[in-house]
């Protein structure tokens, strides 16, 4: 299987425009705290799995 990365969002748009992809929890919390105030519905952040990919029936499929 891939590796983890953590993948941070705004949250304002349809797109949820990714703002930065990090190798740890750590990092990509810590520029969702940075940024969050820059946009009215905040920031995401979630890990994801390099190598995956969404499927409609399971949610994530490798």
């Amino acid at each position: 299987m891939g590796q983890t990365v953590w993948i941070v969002c705004q949250d304002d748009t349809p797109h949820n425009t990714v703002l930065g992809v990090f190798e740890t929890e750590a990092e990509a919390s810590s520029l969702a705290d940075e940024v969050q105030d820059r946009f009215p519905n905040g920031v995401i952040y979630f890990s994801w799995v390099v190598g995956t990919s969404y499927d409609e029936g399971t949610r994530y499929s490798t």
